[in-house]
Parts: structure tokens; sequence; C-alpha cells
């Protein structure tokens, strides 16, 4: 009786024979567990894409700063100084204009 007391003690009475219950129970859990390892490899593999798309995108954020800066870099350098010197007056020798050396 010791079988029955324990089945109304978990409120459970199963009316299978527990060879089959135990080969259910098994296949139930061999289940379950093939899921649950399907779904931890596709989260790492998630894991393992968004670390490598991150790592994509701040190679070519540092790349297009980088080429921001040289763009305002030679922007700078085309633009003409606004102090600058007038140009050597010109003087005319011969028919030929020439610079005056001063």
């Amino acid at each position: 009786m010791a079988r029955s007391d324990k089945d109304s003690q978990d409120g459970v009475v199963y009316r299978s024979p527990q060879r089959v219950l135990a080969r259910f129970f098994e296949k139930s859990r061999d289940l379950w567990k093939a899921k649950y390892q399907a779904v931890q490899e596709r989260i790492k593999a998630c894991r393992t894409e968004v670390r490598d798309l991150r790592r994509s995108r701040d190679r070519w954020r540092a790349e297009a700063e980088a080429l921001e800066r040289q763009l305002e870099d030679l922007r700078a350098q085309m633009q003409p100084p606004s102090e600058q010197s007038p140009p050597a007056p010109m003087q005319r020798s011969h028919g030929v204009l020439t610079q005056l050396s001063s």
C-alpha cells in the first residue's frame, strides 16, 4: 500500500504501467532538452551576429568620421585666406611687364 499512499500524496494517479510512463516521460524530457538546446544555439548565433554587426558599424563610423575630418581640412586649405597681402605691383620694362622686387 506504500505505492498507493505515495500516489495519493502527489495527487496524480497513473493507470498506465510504470515502464510505459517511464518511456513517455523520458521521450518528453529528451524532446524538451532538444528544443531548449536549439533555442540556446539560436540565441548564441544571434548574439554573435549582433557583436559582429556592432564591430562593423563602429569600424565604418570611425572611417566616415576620419574622412569627414579630412574633407574639412581640405576645404579649409582651399578657401583663400582672408588676410592675404595684395600682389606686388607690375612695372613695364622694354615692352614687357615685370614684377618689382622689394
